[in-house]
């Protein structure tokens, strides 16, 4: 591996669900390739080449692997067990091997009758090809992330055949604190709720969206619009919770103050946008559906809504369903309600990896910086040819 010891690698899996487009991203320091004959080859190639690619296969394992009945009174399940959701092998005792593995299996069916479970053993990503790639990352790299770490979560954002019943089953919506959301936020908090590395890569997921001059609702919107610097010209409202927060987001042109818990009508006419965008937040809504539709409403025909968020949230104002889910899974929580909206082009992207800043005051806890997570689709024209 010829590159400096300074270079950040991002290795990149992407990959097709029947629902979306997905790309997952892991950025390592030089010193990661090591674990791996083929990750170094791929190293050494670069320095001829702007990406190179791996063979993923390895990694996806198991595969192949025909699915398991277990007994219910054979282990005893720490979480209520959902059909059509992950669940890591540990939770099924000695049963899948050792009580400290990990790795992801589908739990496809629960059968009260004859109190048996059903499961997929198999990598959520063995029966999906896979391109792995190797490139130089414009973000530092955190110490200490392995490879195999690029293969641990992808696959899970693939909804199941059910996600009605996966993701929203009865009580999902409830909250710790069901008391009013205008008291909750009736204080401002005029601090940052992502860590100033994460914040530039949803700034970057944002510019890949946004053209000069388009008209941009932030929902759900606080103090910053994690918006890129450029373009400049862009027409942005904000919709949130408090009238300080908004007052102070140099970016809004326009401010609401709405609790869409209480009332999910957007106030603004039909196709008033050109892309919504929802950071950090999309966990907090009790009334998905009819907000989402609303979305779509308000974009013309073509226009891009964009969720993100990372694994931070207040827990008292979450719903319920969002703590029970492998991060990866929320992905195809947030796909599909994007889907059900009637969003088309759906599509799904993940950062990790990426250096903590060294002033932030959470080093300590974590010397990576908060993972992204982003889900978007487009409002597709059904008059269009």
């Amino acid at each position: 591996m010829q590159t400096g010891s300074g270079t950040a690698l991002e290795a990149r899996l992407e990959w097709r669900s029947p629902l979306a487009a997905h790309v997952d991203r892991l950025v390592v320091g030089p010193s990661a390739l090591q674990a791996d004959g083929r990750w170094l080859a791929a190293g050494d190639a670069l320095c001829r080449t702007a990406v190179t690619t791996v063979d993923g296969t390895p990694w996806c394992q198991p595969s192949g692997q025909a699915w398991l009945e277990l007994k219910l009174g054979d282990f005893r399940p720490r979480v209520a067990l959902v059909a059509g959701r992950f669940y890591p092998r540990l939770a099924f005792g000695n049963l899948l091997g050792s009580a400290r593995d990990l790795r992801p299996v589908r739990l496809l069916a629960i059968d009260p009758e004859t109190s048996r479970v059903r499961l997929d053993p198999n990598h959520p990503l063995a029966a999906s090809p896979a391109r792995v790639s190797l490139r130089r990352s414009p973000y530092p790299a955190a110490p200490g992330v392995r490879l195999v770490e690029l293969f641990t979560g992808p696959g899970m954002q693939c909804p199941p055949p059910d996600p009605a019943a996966a993701y929203f089953p009865a009580g999902a919506f409830q909250r710790q604190d069901e008391s009013s959301d205008a008291g909750f936020y009736a204080a401002p908090r005029l601090t940052q709720h992502l860590d100033a590395n994460c914040r530039i890569a949803v700034a970057d997921f944002h510019a890949r969206l946004l053209q000069p001059g388009m008209r941009v609702l932030d929902m759900m919107s606080s103090c910053e619009s994690h918006l890129p610097e450029a373009p400049t010209d862009l027409q942005v409202s904000g919709l949130g919770m408090n009238a300080e927060e908004l007052a102070a987001n140099p970016r809004l042109t326009a401010r609401v103050v709405q609790d869409l818990n209480v009332n999910p009508q957007l106030p603004w006419p039909d196709g008033s946008f050109d892309c919504v965008v929802n950071t950090a937040s999309i966990e907090y809504l009790i009334r998905p559906f009819e907000v989402i539709a609303e979305v779509r409403r308000v974009l013309r025909p073509g226009g891009v809504f964009a969720v993100s968020f990372s694994d931070r949230w207040f827990p008292a104002k979450a719903i319920h369903v969002w703590s029970e889910l492998h991060p990866f899974e929320r992905l195809g929580l947030t796909l599909s309600l994007l889907s059900q909206a009637g969003f088309g082009e759906l599509q799904s992207e993940t950062l990790r990896g990426v250096m903590r800043p060294k002033d932030d005051k959470h080093l300590g806890a974590r010397n990576y910086s908060d993972p992204l997570f982003a889900a978007w689709g487009r409002k597709i024209d059904p008059h269009a040819v």
